[in-house]
């Protein structure tokens, strides 16, 4: 007689959790081994640490003809030599000494198997979210929050169909629409928290469409969005319980 067994999805929470699983699994270029990372990806994460501020050398491992599977925060395939991951988010303390910041170099875009990327709590209140992180199409993690990023929310963040982990919240940001979050079509987890979105009269439509559209969004999807800037947003109660139930349907 065959038994009928039920399994629970794991609670959003435990999303982070999961980055250590192909960490450990990659391990950081496996001591053991001789392989060394992709030369040209070397390069282009030197390119990118030669634009940023570093007020506290933690950087200091990226040096030339290291391994820069070895270097702080990078994490490659332990078979490939390809970088995987960047955890570059700043520790909260001390934060003046330890916050990256200056300017994004495009040489991310030579990291074709880029799939984690966590710039969180650094310091780029100069500039706004590249626009070319919506080229980055290995990315199914991206953590952008506290980071001082200004201006208008890159609409092309939408080409990112194998994304599952947006993280926008704390920063400066505004956005006239929110239509590019129907292409996030990986996505479980959003978070828009303190983003400016008071002219963007369509996200309710938006976002209502994208969460029935995905069975696997989280509740954490709704309530990031719903509370982004509900006081300037000004919304009917009745739409946002509509919405709230429409997004419990497909929970």
């Amino acid at each position: 007689m065959a038994i009928a067994t039920m399994t629970t999805p794991l609670p959003i929470s435990f999303f982070p959790f999961l980055l250590l699983i192909p960490a450990i699994c990659f391990t950081i270029c496996d001591a053991n081994s001789n392989l060394l990372c992709i030369p040209s990806e070397r390069e282009a994460l030197l390119k990118f640490k030669n634009h940023l501020i570093d007020p506290s050398n933690r950087l200091s491992s990226w040096v030339e003809g290291g391994d820069c599977c070895k270097w702080i925060g990078v994490v490659g395939h332990n078979l490939t030599g390809h970088v995987h991951q960047l955890h570059l988010a700043a520790p909260l303390s001390p934060y003046e000494q330890s916050a990256l910041g200056g300017k994004i170099n495009p040489s991310l875009l030579e990291l074709n198997h880029l799939s984690t990327l966590d710039l969180s709590n650094n310091n780029f209140s100069s500039i706004h979210i590249p626009k070319f992180f919506g080229l980055l199409e290995s990315l199914t993690y991206l953590n952008l929050s506290r980071a001082q990023f200004q201006g208008a929310i890159p609409h092309n963040l939408g080409n990112l169909s194998k994304l599952q982990y947006l993280d926008l919240r704390g920063n400066d940001l505004k956005s006239e629409s929110l239509h590019w979050v129907s292409g996030l079509s990986s996505l479980q987890y959003l978070d828009l928290s303190y983003a400016n979105l008071s002219k963007a009269t369509d996200w309710l439509q938006d976002i209502s469409q994208q969460a029935l559209s995905f069975k696997a969004l989280k509740t954490c999807l709704m309530w990031a969005i719903i509370f982004a800037d509900l006081l300037s947003l000004r919304t009917a109660p009745q739409k946002v319980f509509q919405l709230m139930l429409e997004i419990k349907e497909v929970k």
